[in-house]
């Protein structure tokens, strides 16, 4: 394994401890690829699994959310606690009264935000471990999805109890509520100017959310195509980085769908006719934009060109047991995945440089 990646490159700032090969070099942004072979693993003691993870904006880290209440800081390069973050050694972990069910890092690099099944929030000082902010009743029911507004003064927040909220920072106040989703809200998004809220849920639909209003200005059913089929839920939606009218949202079926900020589905990513019995469990999309990357339900790995939406000949299977959701780095041609066993398989493309 050694001998196959010498000459992997850590993105500038990166902390970096590992000898690969003969000679260490730092890593750095590449060229986007599907990952194609095993990194890492990171593994949870017995009785104990992840129910969220998500990279930091900045790539230093791997934070992962557990069924127990912990946000841990991982080395994603090795699989094991980051050891610059001293507190996590001494016994000093953040943790939340009950499963940690999503968490978002701040675009500055400096707080992990974390939601919990009990409908609270709290956000994290990464270097110290304490605690900077407590929402002690953003939702009340388990909240789904949390992120950072792009200048990280606001929190948006979805739940199962149908409701986005945006929280302030500084405040702690809620100061929008977006209510019209039917069933439980699975992801969501801010638009690049944060002028709009994007929302998914598991009644089958993408929402699109004037941000300053609070008033639906899209809404749009990726599955409605489908005829004769019940409509999927839809898991998730992300922006397309150098794109900033662009978003791709995934659903639990065979397509995942890339859309318009104005609600018009643009193009539709389809497995090959021969795979259309499976459906996709998670998805994100690769640094630069050019791909994405889904996991099915066999916890197989495929990936299509944004441009063309054609899928990739090559796929891999990173998991034995079946996937619930995956994280992509932020620079990197690293991806994460979880599921309801203890471990977390971390894979890259480790091409030479």
């Amino acid at each position: 394994w050694q001998q196959q990646n010498e000459g992997l490159v850590v993105a500038e700032g990166m902390p970096f401890d590992l000898f690969y090969g003969k000679t260490m070099q730092p890593l750095r942004p590449a060229e986007d690829r599907l990952p194609d072979r095993h990194l890492a693993t990171v593994k949870f003691p017995k009785k104990q699994h992840p129910n969220s993870l998500a990279f930091s904006t900045k790539g230093e880290y791997l934070a992962t959310g557990s069924a127990d209440g912990f946000v841990e800081i991982w080395n994603f390069m090795i699989g094991k606690l980051a050891a610059d973050l001293r507190y996590q050694s001494q016994g000093s972990l953040m943790m939340m009264e009950e499963a940690v069910t999503s968490l978002s890092f701040s675009h500055s690099g400096d707080l992990v935000c974390s939601g919990a099944k009990d409908g609270k929030i709290r956000v994290w000082k990464i270097k110290s471990g304490s605690c900077y902010k407590r929402f002690l009743a953003a939702h009340s029911k388990e909240v789904s999805c949390v992120c950072f507004s792009h200048d990280d003064t606001q929190i948006l927040s979805g739940g199962y109890d149908n409701i986005l909220r945006i929280h302030g920072l500084k405040s702690g106040n809620m100061l929008k509520e977006f209510r019209g989703h039917s069933a439980a809200i699975t992801s969501a998004a801010f638009s690049q100017d944060m002028g709009l809220v994007l929302s998914t849920s598991e009644d089958g639909t993408l929402r699109i959310w004037d941000a300053s209003s609070a008033a639906c200005l899209h809404t749009v059913t990726p599955g409605a195509d489908k005829n004769g089929l019940s409509i999927p839920t839809v898991s998730s939606v992300m922006p397309v980085p150098g794109s900033p009218e662009t978003f791709v949202v995934c659903t639990k079926s065979p397509s995942i769908y890339i859309v318009s900020s104005s609600g018009i589905v643009e193009k539709t990513l389809a497995l090959k006719e021969e795979l259309q019995n499976k459906e996709f469990l998670a998805a994100v999309v690769s640094p630069q934009g050019k791909y994405v990357l889904a996991v099915s339900d066999k916890s197989v790995l495929h990936g299509f060109s944004i441009e063309t939406g054609q899928a990739l000949d090559e796929c891999h299977k990173v998991a034995d047991s079946e996937i619930v959701g995956m994280a992509g780095h932020p620079s990197l041609n690293v991806v994460a995945f979880f599921s309801n066993d203890r471990r977390v398989p971390i894979w890259a493309s480790l091409a030479s440089a």
